[in-house]
């Protein structure tokens, strides 16, 4: 478990993720409301785009769309950032197409308990929130290259 001081630590754990990302690629994304998955998410994403020289999105939290697209290199890679938050069942997400898609986006998804048995491969990375001292902490665990990459990676 990762102390986060700060939001500079946030922002350099997301920048240390950008170089492992590619298309087909899911982040889970676990922890209370207000934990930081949507901070994360921002400094993920804003970072992929200025590394690619494109502008920066304004990047909220899809809980009402269910789902923000946002281009991170030019004509060849997006981010599908959801928030299952309001899914309730497993249905639901068949009826947008989410396990059809998936393969087509590097997916950050909050909330994504509904999901995690239907899928294989994927980067868990859970938040801790203390309330009384505003502590953040934040914790790995990773299947596929991603069990490898966090070995290497965050030791």
């Amino acid at each position: 478990m990762i102390d986060l001081k700060d939001l500079n630590e946030t922002k350099k754990i997301a920048r240390k993720f950008i170089k492992f990302l590619e298309q087909g690629d899911i982040v889970l994304l676990q922890g209370d409301l207000g934990s930081g998955k949507t901070t994360f998410s921002r400094f993920l994403i804003n970072q992929l785009q200025s590394k690619n020289k494109l502008s920066m999105s304004e990047v909220t939290s899809p809980t009402f769309n269910i789902v923000n697209y946002y281009e991170v290199k030019k004509n060849n890679l997006q981010v599908a950032h959801y928030d299952f938050y309001r899914i309730k069942k497993f249905k639901e997400l068949e009826n947008i197409g989410f396990l059809d898609q998936i393969q087509n986006f590097v997916s950050i998804i909050e909330w994504p308990n509904l999901i995690m048995k239907a899928i294989d491969q994927y980067l868990v990375i859970s938040f801790f929130l203390n309330s009384k001292t505003d502590e953040r902490k934040i914790k790995f665990k990773g299947t596929g290259k991603w069990s490898q990459i966090l070995k290497n990676e965050f030791k």
